[in-house]
């Protein structure tokens, strides 16, 4: 008797553990189910970034601010209140000859604007290598211009806001620049746009640096798996994932740039190149490696850049069937840190 009391224990016992199980698999598969469907809520897709023009404010003056690049023998780049506009650090010793460079994506609100220019030594070709300092005939100029669509929908001419030329000095009745035979040269201006958009991105940010070398080894780390993150998203993802991390930046610039419908669904088809493309025969991105990390806009933007051209970490190759050769693409990728939170995202 006293067995079989002890085998009807032991078998509610296993009753009672089976019953737990049961409802502890029921509860993880509705949480599961909950979160799929929160994901499918909160998630961001391709057409997600086709309607944003729904969300992008119209205004009776759209201003374009854009710059007119002029360089010669030298290095450079150039900044628009510290974050990228061009540079160059190429063996190519190539210059800009007047190439044009919108800035409004990197403007966040009307009032002062600065511009930096960093130059540093050209490439020789004689000797295969970069120069030591700069030379005689190192230069810049920067023209800066606005324009804006009129009741018509129609671009008013440019108008020159400020020019901006590397300063020189007359040696023996020749102009030869003031910073001739220095390794490296920094000078700045600054001029008001009227853009009507305000954009509070940066504002709400946190700034990424620190002198602190633990904390800057611990921000790498993070940049490093979120640059890890999105490039499988490019080799295994899907152009909706893609979306989805794009989605705020996609919504900046479409504002910055006053985009239509059909210049937002161009954008998102065409400037971001994808494995998936009808249009493509093959497409690969490197590893992430033989890297620094840069910072930009005040230390609130973080990004890797390759040592040898100060180019995007995350680069790779693609080929389009209509094409021979593969071509070598770089595709910029800035992190910041919303205020309150511990993710970084892509500005």
């Amino acid at each position: 008797m006293k067995y079989i009391k002890v085998f009807y224990l032991i078998a509610l016992l296993s009753q009672i553990t089976s019953c737990q199980n049961t409802q502890k698999k029921e509860i993880r598969e509705q949480t599961n189910k909950e979160i799929t469907y929160y994901k499918s809520k909160t998630m961001k897709n391709s057409q997600d970034i086709y309607s944003l023009s729904k969300e992008i404010s119209r205004f009776e003056k759209e201003y374009h601010y854009g710059a007119y690049i002029y360089t010669n023998n030298c290095s450079f780049e150039i900044l628009i209140n510290d974050l990228p506009i061009v540079n160059h650090f190429m063996s190519s010793n190539a210059t800009l000859k007047g190439s044009y460079y919108p800035l409004n994506w990197h403007i966040s609100k009307k009032g002062v604007q600065n511009i930096t220019i960093k130059m540093y030594p050209g490439f020789n070709q004689d000797t295969n290598a970069f120069n030591q300092i700069l030379e005689n005939n190192s230069a810049i100029q920067i023209k800066i211009v606005k324009s804006f669509l009129d009741n018509n929908n129609t671009m008013t001419d440019e108008q020159e806001v400020i020019t901006y030329s590397t300063p020189q000095n007359k040696v023996n009745g020749t102009l030869v620049s003031v910073f001739s035979g220095k390794a490296f040269y920094e000078d700045s201006f600054t001029f008001i746009s009227e853009v009507p958009y305000e954009i509070k991105t940066l504002e709400d940010s946190e700034i990424l640096f620190t002198k602190n070398i633990e904390k800057l080894k611990q921000l790498e780390k993070q940049v490093v798996t979120k640059y890890n993150e999105i490039r499988e998203i490019y080799m295994l993802g899907t152009k909706d994932e893609l979306a989805n991390i794009n989605y705020n930046k996609e919504k900046r610039i479409a504002q910055q740039l006053y985009l239509s419908s059909a210049e937002i669904k161009d954008r998102w088809d065409n400037d971001y190149q994808f494995r998936t493309d009808q249009n493509l025969d093959f497409f690969d991105l490197k590893p992430i490696e033989k890297f620094t990390v840069k910072f930009y806009a005040n230390g609130k933007i973080v990004c890797l850049q390759k040592i040898n051209n100060k180019k995007s970490a995350l680069w790779g190759g693609f080929k389009r069937k209509d094409k021979k050769e593969v071509t070598t693409t770089y595709i910029p990728l800035y992190l910041y840190r919303s205020k309150g939170s511990n993710d970084l995202s892509v500005y």
